[in-house]
């Protein structure tokens, strides 16, 4: 077991980043993020807003 070389791990993560159940985790999860960036930008935004006036 030890012998062997590792090299196993490499085309392992290629075949998972061409899997479509990958990439669309990896959509949802860069669209829940720009989601969470636009909600705290308006928190920030009305926040800043009512603690000025």
């Amino acid at each position: 077991m030890s012998d062997k070389p590792h090299d196993t791990s490499t085309p392992l993560l290629e075949d998972e980043r061409k899997n479509p159940v990958y990439r669309l985790g990896q959509a949802v999860a860069g669209f829940m993020l720009l989601v969470w960036a636009g909600v705290l930008a308006l928190v920030f935004f009305l926040v800043f807003r009512f603690w000025l006036n």
